[in-house]
């Protein structure tokens, strides 16, 4: 497949880079704070940084990585955030959680693994 040579040119050139932390959120951990880098498709810096913004509402706090049954088959959510109701306390009012894996059973249930936000008491 041919490209024109400025997407071809766009393609060549170097990845914008644009860093979002939270001081508060490192500071506890010093030297064993996470450092997580995505890529993505933005084009403009403000998009980036708005992107590093919400990325940082999500991933900034202590995340539970869970597993709930739920009914149908949701294969499909894997990758997705998604607010999900099952009974189970913290799922009652939906919580909302990003999908990391999903096994459907022949019960007609899905089993999710998914990363739900910690929020202190």
């Amino acid at each position: 497949m041919l490209v024109g040579a400025a997407f071809a040119e766009w393609l060549r050139s170097p990845e914008l880079v644009e860093l979002a932390t939270r001081p508060e959120v490192i500071g506890p951990w010093g030297a064993l704070a996470a450092d997580s880098r995505v890529s993505s498709p933005f084009a403009l810096r403000a998009d980036a940084a708005a992107e590093g913004v919400r990325q940082l509402a999500f991933l900034g706090d202590a995340l539970a990585v869970e597993t709930i049954e739920v009914t149908g088959y949701h294969s499909g959510v894997v990758g997705l955030a998604r607010r999900i109701k099952a009974p189970v306390a913290e799922y009652e009012g939906g919580a909302a959680v990003f999908v990391v894996a999903a096994e459907e059973r022949e019960t007609g249930t899905t089993l999710l693994t998914v990363l739900r936000k910690v929020i202190p008491t």
